[in-house]
């Protein structure tokens, strides 16, 4: 590579991929009341890490129904973990780094079951119910490796029930925080992260695309800039193009000594070559290098001359630089370094930390030494280069993160906690110094270096695009001369997914919800029964996967459910006896557009009940069309609720039939606020489930006038809300009919207000008729 650059910056931007720019934010998250999966099966769930918290946790889950012991050490074989070691009081920044070794160790206990079995690992942390975003003791974001952890785990173990919570303490006594927990756990949602502050609210997080805004450069020519990690690679291509506008000194932090190459290593470009050339050396000194120790020699031959490269081409691009040998989590060496950096050059006004190794191994492999050594090298790194720089004044620091840290990476638990807890205490720093502009860079995936071609088509067709080498330098350079913004913690490249990590062949995660059935909760249903069982309606069921599927994609709203379909109906046979338990699960399908979810209603015994598929979108669409006259006839007057429709109770929902005909049925329904159905506060109805029952009533009276028998709805081609939450007031009602057959009939029912502004819609509503002598 020639002096005048590493990367040609205008020639790699034409053929640049689209990628973005996300900024993380906090944003609310409303209660769905499902359940965590793992609590409420009958499993041994054991609460450790909080001898203050343990057993109040513990008790206040068993006063639920959970079968949870509190215990300082968890059991072989144990299967669900909650782990509160991140609520304790830390006396100083070691015992805050010291938790996220704790928690490694318990989710190494677990992984050699849970990789393959069903199981349950809940982290509790208190970094101020923002994730470290908002004020709180600066000591605790030492701590914030816990939620790359879970969703690490998340890659790895694909049945496993997972979530981190930060719970804000805020003085209050161990009760509260378990009645707090006990709360979320049971009633919470699917969120991979959860934020409860000691205020109230629920709140979650999610990267947003915005770009970056334009500012003065920080760093000026003749500042002293020290770069961790700087000489080889991505980070010297950054800083080639940093130096090229900024001017300024660099001071490049390696492990690599420079050292002299040998002479018989003149004028040899390849790997092969350096081999041949350093063994025939050896032996001409009577030496045999083993394969390792030769291997070492060319890596070492190699990375001295990457390194010269670097320096060159800085030195080109019109920036002054140095080399030292040293490294970064050695404070006292590296206090040395500085000390002699300063006494020739002045104060260091920038810090890049940038330094990081890798020992890709699933967490049920990793061993301590691994851990150690790819985490100290991230965080003890950090510590020392803000201990050894703090009488320095400076402008600006960054730290190079990884988007691993936002979402997990299979192999590396390790390094996404690590970069985890660097994008938190840079939060932490841009608070304590708030005239330094302080930037977290989660970098995705590089074009080159170990990104094969095949690796490369995987990730297209996840739609993640690569970074090419000098577009990412010219992104990292907009961002330090950008403007002070309250923007600490970016993702560099595409659009931060979970799913699009997962190496090939991987088993694609399952989310789960669970929830529980029974008169004390869902008093309502006994109006929907037959022979005087409870059946749960079609409508409920979307109602609950409505609920999972906005939790599990936060931030998106459900423009629509496709494709319900009744598999088996549940009839409530322990409604007045403990309940029953069922599960929702969510697959990810590819999407172009928002994201897209494929549905199951499952019983506690494995069952099949009710499938669907989730479309969610950053907002609702517009509602089309104005909807066409329907020509009804006069309705008989019949009464609804004797003979024709089984519904008592809550479930007479139907206030008025306008008419029906050949051509369909309309008329007046009540909402769930009219019908007078439970909506709590803290769990919200997210579709007018009372409403839309009305409205497949209404169909079944229409299918009985062109089938002349019972029936019943089996399938719903499309739910599309027009609303994010029930409307109160008047609900109209109008099935059109779109399909008649001698055993079933198809109609699209929509809903409106007194105004004629659209509700919801059922479209392509198949009802069946049922045999002779059945009862509906």
């Amino acid at each position: 590579m020639s002096s005048a650059g590493l990367v040609n910056v205008a020639e790699a931007t034409k053929a640049a991929p689209r990628l973005g720019r996300f900024v993380l934010e906090r944003i609310a998250a409303p209660t769905t009341g499902l359940a965590q999966p793992g609590l409420l099966g009958g499993g041994e769930v054991w609460v450790t890490g909080s001898d203050e918290l343990n057993e109040p946790l513990a008790a206040e889950l068993r006063a639920r129904g959970v079968n949870a012991k509190a215990t300082s050490s968890l059991p072989s074989g144990a299967t669900a973990c909650i782990y509160l070691g991140g609520l304790r009081d830390v006396a100083d920044v070691d015992e805050a780094i010291a938790v996220n070794r704790e928690a490694f160790a318990l989710a190494r206990t677990l992984a050699v079951r849970l990789e393959k079995e069903r199981g349950l690992f809940v982290t509790v942390q208190d970094t101020g119910a923002a994730f470290g975003m908002a004020p709180m003791d600066a000591r605790r974001a030492w701590l914030a490796g816990l939620p790359a952890l879970v969703k690490t785990a998340g890659q790895e173990w694909p049945h496993a029930s997972l979530k981190a919570i930060d719970l804000e303490r805020g003085g209050r006594g161990p009760e509260a925080l378990a009645k707090a927990l006990a709360t979320e756990l049971l009633e919470g949602g699917g969120e991979a992260e959860v934020a409860l502050p000691a205020s109230g609210g629920r709140f979650t997080l999610r990267s947003v695309e915005r770009s970056v805004a334009k500012g003065e450069p920080v760093i000026v020519r003749g500042d002293v800039v020290v770069v961790s990690g700087g000489a080889r690679g991505v980070t010297a291509a950054c800083i080639e193009e940093w130096a090229r506008e900024s001017r300024a000194r660099f001071v490049l932090l390696g492990r690599t000594p420079l050292a002299p190459e040998p002479a018989c290593c003149a004028g040899v470009a390849d790997e092969p070559g350096l081999k041949k050339a350093l063994l025939a050396e050896a032996r001409s000194q009577g030496q045999s290098p083993a394969p390792a120790e030769l291997g070492a020699r060319v890596h070492e031959v190699l990375s001295n001359r990457e390194i010269r490269r670097t320096l060159a081409a800085i030195q080109a691009a019109g920036g002054e630089v140095r080399y030292e040998a040293v490294s970064v989590e050695d404070a006292g060496a590296l206090g040395g370094v500085l000390a002699r950096v300063r006494s020739e050059w002045g104060p260091v006004a920038g810090l890049v930390h940038a330094a990081g190794v890798l020992a890709d191994r699933r967490i049920s492999e990793k061993t301590d030494e691994q851990f150690d050594r790819v985490f100290d090298t991230k965080v003890k790194g950090l510590l020392a280069l803000l201990a050894a720089t703090a009488d320095d004044p400076l402008k600006l620091l960054c730290v190079f993160s990884s988007v691993s840290a936002r979402c997990g990476n299979n192999g590396q638990a390790d390094y996404a906690m690590a970069n985890e807890v660097l994008a938190k205490v840079a939060w932490a720093e841009s608070r304590r110094r708030p005239e330094m502009l302080v930037k977290s860079f989660g970098w995705g995936p590089w074009e080159g270096g170990m990104v094969t071609p095949q690796l490369k088509a995987r990730f297209a067709s996840l739609g993640v695009p690569m970074i090419p080498l000098a577009v990412g330098a010219r992104m990292f350079v907009d961002e330090v001369r950008g403007a002070q913004t309250a923007e600490v913690e970016l993702v560099l490249g595409g659009e931060p997914k979970a799913e699009a990590l997962l190496f090939a062949g991987a088993e694609a995660r399952v989310q789960e919800l669970e929830l529980k059935v029974q008169r004390g909760s869902h008093g309502y249903l006994e109006g929907h029964a037959i022979k005087g069982i409870p059946v749960i309606p079609v409508v409920l069921a979307a109602e609950w996967l409505s609920r999972a599927a906005r939790s599990f994609r936060p931030g998106l709203v459900l423009a629509a459910l496709h494709d319900i379909k009744v598999l088996k109906g549940i009839r409530l046979g322990g409604f007045d006896n403990g309940g029953d338990r069922f599960v929702i699960e969510a697959r990810p399908i590819p999407s172009s557009r928002g994201a897209q979810l494929q549905l199951d209603v499952r019983g506690s015994g494995g069952t099949h009940h009710y499938s669907a598929r989730a479309e969610l979108l950053s907002e609702l669409d517009a509602q089309g069309p104005a909807l066409p006259q329907l020509e009804l006839g006069e309705w008989s007057g019949e009464p609804i609720y004797g003979d024709l429709l089984f519904h008592r109770g809550a479930f007479e929902l139907i206030e008025q039939v306008d008419g029906i005909s050949d051509h369909g049925a309309g008329g007046r329904v009540r909402g769930v606020e009219r019908a007078g159905w439970p909506n709590g506060s803290a769990n919200p109805w997210q579709l007018d489930v009372a409403a839309l029952d009305g409205g497949l009533q209404v169909a079944v009276l229409y299918a009985q006038r062109m089938l002349g028998r019972d029936n019943l709805p089996t399938t719903i081609g499309e739910l599309r809300p027009y609303r994010s939450s029930p409307a109160p007031g008047v609900v109209n009602v109008a099935a059109y009919r779109r399909k008649v057959g001698s055993h079933g009939v198809t109609t699209d029912i929509h809903f409106t207000d007194e105004k004629g502004v659209r509700l919801a819609a059922l479209l392509g509503v198949e009802n069946h008729a049922l045999p002779a002598g059945s009862q509906a």
